[in-house]
């Protein structure tokens, strides 16, 4: 539901945390040093570059180019060990990178909601002067099907717990509208619309109307919002659009105005403040921010 876009310092930082990591059964030499000497051949002579941090096209590409014999299968998949600390007693074993990984995105990566629903926090806190996570990290393409791409940055999504583990459809490939893609495009595409169902036409309770994830022209993210079941979990919070309804009857242009006068803000800023409108940039900063955003426009709340 919205972009993840990961900047160039971080990817950066990623690649070396992993390249540098040292396998002590391995004569102590590097995660990169392995790579380079007994698996790129292997892997069609993919730099680590391009399986850790290329973009999602490129993991797309390897994807498609590499076809593994069983026993390459089963090495790859000991050597991209992304959570098992042991795999038939194989060589080379290293450490599971699972919780390397999620404390480099808690360290290094702004996380603040589900990527894939927009529904949930899932950001980082303190515990007893510890930081914890509250997101889990989803492989876009499965990491069971394709381990080479374990570990790659951009097969990872944050997301909260209800997306990852209860509803989305392992049947149904997000291969085609994966977060990470510079051409995912959910947000432009896809709006949350109301459909009023009382008779009076009027909306003054939840049963009064419904609302739901319309795609224009095209049916592109279709299994997405089928996999995410997010239609019927969005009924939910069916409640923060009649807030919205009921706060600008409270708050009409008239009383906009005097407000505005007296904080020496515009208009637009005091609608902004009032419905907690966040821009296209910025959605993944609050949960239910799409949903907020595309009914205030519908319903000319802004």
């Amino acid at each position: 539901m919205i972009s993840v876009r990961y900047k160039e310092f971080e990817k950066k930082d990623y690649y070396e945390k992993i390249a540098n990591t040292k396998m002590k059964k391995q004569n102590n030499c590097t995660f990169e040093e392995y790579y380079n000497n007994d698996i790129k051949t292997i892997l069609n002579n993919y730099s680590l570059s391009d399986i850790l941090i290329g973009d999602f096209n490129k993991l797309l590409e390897i994807k498609r180019s590499i076809n593994l014999s069983i026993k390459d299968f089963e090495m790859i998949k000991t050597f991209f060990n992304y959570d098992k600390t042991k795999i038939n007693n194989s060589s080379p074993l290293i450490s599971k990178l699972q919780p390397k990984i999620s404390k480099f995105f808690q360290e290094n990566i702004e996380v603040h909601t589900c990527y894939y629903c927009n529904i949930d926090f899932i950001n980082t806190f303190k515990k007893d002067n510890e930081t914890k996570n509250a997101f889990t990290l989803d492989h876009v393409l499965e990491k069971a099907d394709y381990p080479f791409l374990a570990l790659s940055l951009y097969n990872l999504v944050p997301s909260c717990y209800v997306c990852n583990s209860k509803v989305k459809d392992s049947k149904i490939s997000f291969a085609n509208f994966s977060p990470t893609n510079k051409d995912f495009d959910f947000d432009e595409r896809v709006k949350f619309k109301s459909f009023i169902t009382s008779l009076d036409l009027q909306i003054e309770k939840e049963d009064d109307f419904n609302i739901k994830l319309i795609e224009k022209y095209s049916n592109k993210y279709n299994k997405y919002i089928e996999s995410l079941n997010l239609n019927n979990r969005y009924d939910y919070h069916k409640y923060k659009v009649l807030e919205m309804i009921q706060k600008r009857k409270e708050y009409p242009d008239s009383r906009i105005k005097e407000l505005s006068k007296l904080t020496h803000k515009t208009q637009e800023e005091i609608k902004q403040d009032l419905f907690g409108i966040y821009i296209s940039e910025d959605l993944h900063k609050r949960p239910l921010s799409k949903l907020i955003k595309d009914i205030s426009e519908e319903l000319d709340l802004i």
